[in-house]
């Protein structure tokens, strides 16, 4: 039985991903007040939840000691550091290597990390939210930081399109876009949180592993 720890499980990313999960999976709910288990979405899986405060290292020991993987759909928001989702992923891992075994750690990732002809990113792109710019920086550092190997094997990093659409519909079908030197073609794409939490559960439970670009081939109405 796979388990499960979720981070960013009351945002709509973490209840997409709920929603999405089968039953048979165990799931932990990474929750920073007691009280947020109300904003838990339904979910298929045996569902539990932990306190945790990312910031301490033994409380974070704690919650990693049972699952074999670690879904990371927080939302950092405001004026965070570049280094800001490098930092929050080495403290996952170093929560890991004191269990002695492995654990997966599969990050929902940013559009801000796609990359664009001469070496930029879609965050430093006009087309790019500026209210969302560091964040969308924050992103293309972790994924920098993912694919020069240094955190390892043991991750999955799925990048959504721009266009990710809160009610879009649960189609069941989408498309994993290999990572390429231009990826300009994939910020023109879309995909509902419902199929992209999908994709984030496919990933988790059939162990996937790099960097994936997910969307739908077309885009879908409302």
């Amino acid at each position: 039985m796979t388990r499960i720890l979720l981070l960013g499980a009351t945002g709509r990313t973490g209840a997409a991903i709920l929603q999405a999960l089968p039953a048979g999976v165990e799931v932990t709910a990474a929750l920073r007040d007691p009280a947020d288990t109300r904003r838990l979405a339904e979910t298929a899986a045996s569902l539990d939840h932990v306190v945790v405060d990312l910031s301490d290292s033994e409380n974070l020991r704690h919650a990693m000691d049972g699952p074999d993987v670690v879904a990371n759909a927080i939302r950092l928001r405001e004026d965070i550091a570049p280094t800001e989702l490098i930092d929050l992923h080495e403290r996952l891992l170093a929560a890991v290597e004191t269990r002695g075994r492995a654990c997966r750690i599969v990050t929902v990732g940013g559009a801000g990390a796609l990359r664009l002809p001469g070496g930029e990113r879609f965050w430093q792109s006009p087309a790019f939210p500026r209210a969302t710019l560091p964040r969308g920086h924050a992103h293309a550092a972790l994924r920098d930081h993912l694919e020069a190997g240094n955190a390892g094997d043991t991750w999955a990093y799925l990048i959504p399109p721009p266009a990710y659409v809160p009610d879009g519909p649960a189609t069941g079908r989408w498309e994993i876009v290999p990572p390429a030197l231009d990826e300009t073609a994939f910020t023109d794409r879309a995909i509902s949180y419902a199929d992209f939490g999908a994709a984030v559960v496919e990933a988790v439970v059939n162990a996937g592993r790099g960097t994936q670009l997910i969307a739908w081939q077309h885009y879908i109405e409302q």
